[in-house]
């Protein structure tokens, strides 16, 4: 019985420790520790296990170690081609910037949103009106800006530029799109992860420039 409680205790915190150690190297240097420390009750003090009534602890500490280490790049974001090479007729304004900050911006909006080859992209381009980007689509890219850029959320307010989730005729609860709301553009988000914070007095103030 109190073997199948350590097991039981294991799984647990198992889900508990693979959901709140989501950094590659904790993950890794936790994973090694657990299963040093597994290895070492193992090889070295198997009878302690076994007078401590805890025949479990080496294997588990092992299983999990093993499980963080093996494991250790599952919250890693996989980073794809730069969207000029996925959609290489994507048409840009003139004065699009093109510095390093834009391109990875660019990127992630592809990702999360996606980018239209045909239709002109310039600075005034909102993602929720221009794009059709939800607001879980567009929960995903400020995560993205937020781990990529050290970009601090400050009073960013989804229901500012979305419509909030609802339920239709058939009782689905469903986007419900954009319209009447703020235009959430490329420039302001370019402006924010310049800043590395979210003020949306300041980005709605800077207005749209021409392109």
């Amino acid at each position: 019985m109190m073997e199948y409680l350590q097991w039981l205790i294991f799984i647990v915190l198992n889900v508990f420790i693979d959901n709140k150690i989501r950094a590659q190297n904790l993950r890794k240097y936790v994973g090694l520790s657990l299963l040093a420390t597994g290895l070492a009750c193992a090889i070295w003090l198997p009878y302690w296990a076994h007078e401590a009534q805890l025949p479990s602890v080496p294997i588990g500490a092992i299983l999990l170690g093993s499980g963080l280490f093996l494991d250790r790049h599952r919250y890693n974001r996989t980073q794809s081609a730069h969207p000029l090479l996925v959609a290489p007729t994507l048409n840009l304004a003139a004065d699009f910037p093109d510095d390093p900050l834009m391109l990875h911006l660019l990127q992630l909006i592809h990702e999360d949103v996606g980018l239209p080859k045909h239709q002109a992209i310039n600075l005034n381009t909102s993602i929720n009106h221009d794009l059709g980007c939800s607001s879980s689509e567009a929960r995903r890219l400020m995560a993205a800006l937020k781990q990529d850029f050290g970009l601090k959320l400050g009073d960013y307010k989804s229901n500012r530029y979305f419509k909030r989730r609802g339920f239709d005729v058939y009782l689905r609860y469903v986007e419900r799109g954009c319209e009447g709301k703020t235009p959430l553009t490329i420039n302001m988000l370019y402006q924010a992860i310049k800043a590395k914070r979210w003020d949306s007095e300041t980005l709605e103030a800077i207005g749209y420039p021409s392109s």
